[in-house]
């Protein structure tokens, strides 16, 4: 029988999000399982987040509300 692995707090996960821009799933790391990502085609002045790329070469940011 098989465990599932532990996840350590300093771990990220990988989560899927679509590109605000063309829709295309793109693989996310959160930092952990209560944050919610949330695609975003603009930067915002605040909030923690992160820069990503489809695999079309859309840049956008994913924020964790």
């Amino acid at each position: 029988m098989r465990r599932a692995a532990a996840v350590t707090p300093d771990q990220e996960l990988d989560v899927e999000v679509a590109c605000p821009h063309c829709e295309r799933s793109v693989a996310v790391a959160v930092p952990d399982r209560e944050v919610e990502p949330t695609p975003s085609p603009y930067v915002l002045a605040f909030g923690e987040h992160s820069t990503a790329h489809c695999p079309a070469g859309h840049e956008f940011w994913v924020y964790y509300c």
